[in-house]
């Protein structure tokens, strides 16, 4: 039997974790910091954090920074989109590093471990988190829409070896809000379920079908009831929805789409899950994160 302490966060754009004054990204840091160390997750998987390589060569790593203060041993972080990759004069931040010297921007996804990371196939021996494309544009166009979007995968090396996967599946513009349109709607659905889609192809063979716990966790874009989740994860692949006790929105106008997800049910020995929702929380990023407690065999 394995007990972890499990919670997700989206930073509120990664775009965010570097903007303003050096101030201004020095309080956000420790406001974070804070947070974590208050929690305590033993694993934690974050997305839209952000680092950059100043004009002196200098990397500021909010990665780094979190793994730091949290003294977390073992963490990973995944790229999904750089200047180096993708500049685009349309996008602001990438026009504004290049004028305050920055050799480099990105963002992307992280996860961070008490417990050692495992190879994927060999468990026992340690191993490095791969970070696995899901959607890749043929080009950025400097909005979310052509957002590359990527899943960190990973197993713990302490028994039963669980996978756990860290993703950021993605939304459109135009999708939300009293002035959102159906088409939009209905195109960012189809996206996200291809991105599910390419997740769980991902992971059948070697996961799925084996029986190996797993855990997806992250910001899914998506309600509960969104078919990509009801329909893809809960009812054809049995996944189980880790529901909040107080089931409330994690994004002011998303709504509930930041999850936890477990499979095979059997494995899931009990679990207790809940939004955390404070002055802290909501001083950080415009999601909450969502915390779980879990014993899995």
């Amino acid at each position: 039997m394995l007990k972890l302490r499990l919670m997700t966060l989206n930073l509120g754009g990664g775009i965010k974790n570097y903007r303003g004054t050096p101030q201004e990204s020095f309080d956000k840091s420790e406001a974070i910091s804070q947070l974590i160390n208050r929690i305590k997750p033993d694993v934690l998987g974050v997305q839209e954090i952000a680092q950059y390589l100043d004009g002196d060569g200098h990397l500021h790593s909010m990665t780094d920074r979190i793994r730091y203060d949290a003294q977390y041993s073992h963490a990973f972080y995944g790229e999904t989109l750089s200047m180096k990759q993708h500049m685009q004069v349309k996008q602001p931040l990438m026009v504004e590093g290049i004028f305050n010297d920055w050799w480099d921007w990105s963002k992307g996804n992280a996860i961070f471990s008490h417990q050692p990371f495992g190879r994927l196939g060999n468990p026992e021996r340690s191993g490095v988190p791969r970070n696995v494309p899901v959607f890749q544009p043929l080009r950025y166009e400097g909005t979310r829409d052509t957002d590359p979007r990527y899943a960190i995968i990973t197993r713990l090396k302490a028994s039963p070896h669980p996978f756990i996967l860290n993703l950021h599946l993605s939304t459109l513009v135009g999708e939300r809000g009293e002035n959102a349109w159906s088409e939009t709607i209905q195109a960012a659905e189809v996206a996200r379920t291809k991105q599910i889609l390419n997740v769980l192809g991902l992971i059948e063979k070697y996961v799925l079908i084996p029986g190996v716990p797993v855990i997806l966790m992250g910001d899914f874009n998506a309600k509960p009831d969104e078919y990509t989740l009801k329909n893809y994860l809960v009812e054809d692949n049995h996944f189980v929805r880790l529901v909040p006790e107080e089931d409330i929105p994690t994004h002011g106008s998303a709504g509930a789409v930041d999850h936890i997800y477990f499979a095979p049910a059997h494995r899931l020995l009990s679990y207790k899950c809940w939004v955390v929702d404070d002055e802290l929380t909501r001083r950080i990023s415009d999601h909450l994160p969502v915390v779980a407690d879990i014993e899995i065999e």
